[in-house]
């Protein structure tokens, strides 16, 4: 390993799902297929990397950790990339994020992404396709930790920018960027909206049930799965012709399709804060990530209307804008 001295920094993507989520799933994918439409935003987990002279390792997250190796460290994510992806040579490693994680933008799979990304450039390695370092984060996340999520994040985090992800039954995954014209993709960046509800949760933990309900076979998953399937495709083709209303209707059915396959996902808390968007302007509202916290996304054509109703309620209104960029060092 060919060390890169000097402090780097490594930045990647959060996401908003427009369609299709949950069946990025293994439990689902594996035996149907699985279809998303998501969009990278320019709300990011952010790293530090540097290589140091002392030996040991240095990392700042949540918490503060030293060890003298990967097995030292507590935090699983950073443990298992390290194991797999470090030598015994000195590192130091900090990160922030712009949102709190289990807050339902994918924070968790931009993390693993960031990391894999950070200890690559710390090894002065070029940077590998995008393809393969969400296959690794995945790799980490899903078969190493054993976590119940999917697989949509780690891909939109190394990919960035607006795109449709096919997830087969072999495992692997088809990126296809879509064709939007710029006055579409004007009208979503001016019409979308985040909100934090001001709760948290963990994606695994909400997931498992629903996982092991698919697992078990059970039909009234499958269909509601197949038919968020049948949204993302359909999203896809509104959005490719310019249809955003036509799509904001569909955003209210996945908010229905949510709700009925986890009642859990959906608090009295975001109950009420969909319903004070659709009753002052909004044309549509889903609560992005596994649900029971986190953020709603809402589109509107009355933004103004719909971020002061919400900030009476005590939303918090997050800013963004689309993220075209995957996961990558940023020079300094």
């Amino acid at each position: 390993m060919s060390l890169r001295p000097g402090v780097h920094y490594i930045r990647a993507p959060l996401r908003i799902t427009l369609a299709g989520g949950g069946t990025d799933l293994p439990s689902y994918y594996r035996k149907s297929g699985g279809l998303v439409i998501s969009a990278a935003i320019d709300r990011h987990v952010h790293m530090l990397a540097a290589t140091s002279f002392r030996s040991g390792l240095t990392l700042k997250h949540l918490e503060w950790e030293q060890g003298d190796s990967p097995r030292e460290i507590d935090h699983p994510i950073l443990r298992a990339a390290l194991e797999r992806h470090w030598d015994d040579s000195g590192l130091e490693l900090a990160s922030i994020a712009d949102v709190p994680p289990g807050s339902g933008l994918g924070s968790s799979g931009a993390f693993t992404v960031c990391a894999l990304r950070a200890l690559e450039v710390a090894r002065g390695e070029e940077p590998c396709p995008a393809g393969e370092l969400a296959e690794l984060a995945s790799e980490i996340e899903l078969d190493v930790l054993g976590r119940n999520v999917g697989k949509q994040d780690q891909y939109v985090a190394a990919h960035g920018g607006i795109a449709s992800y096919s997830f087969t039954s072999d495992d692997s995954v088809e990126v296809e960027p879509l064709a939007l014209a710029p006055a579409t993709v004007e009208t979503l960046d001016r019409t979308l909206l985040l909100f934090f509800s001001g709760e948290l949760r963990s994606a695994s933990a909400m997931l498992s049930s629903e996982v092991g309900r698919s697992l078990s076979g059970e039909g009234s998953i499958a269909a509601n799965l197949d038919r968020g399937r049948e949204i993302a495709g359909q999203t896809r083709a509104l959005l490719e012709a310019g249809d955003v209303e036509g799509w904001s209707e569909l955003l209210n059915e996945q908010w229905r399709l949510k709700r009925t396959r986890s009642p859990a996902a959906v608090t009295e808390r975001i109950a009420h804060l969909h319903d004070t968007a659709l009753q002052n302007g909004a044309a549509g509202a889903a609560l992005m990530g596994a649900g029971g916290g986190g953020f709603l996304l809402v589109q509107s054509h009355q933004p103004a209307d719909v971020t002061r109703a919400l900030a009476e309620v005590g939303a918090e209104h997050l800013p963004f804008s689309f993220e075209p960029a995957g996961c990558l060092p940023i020079p300094r």
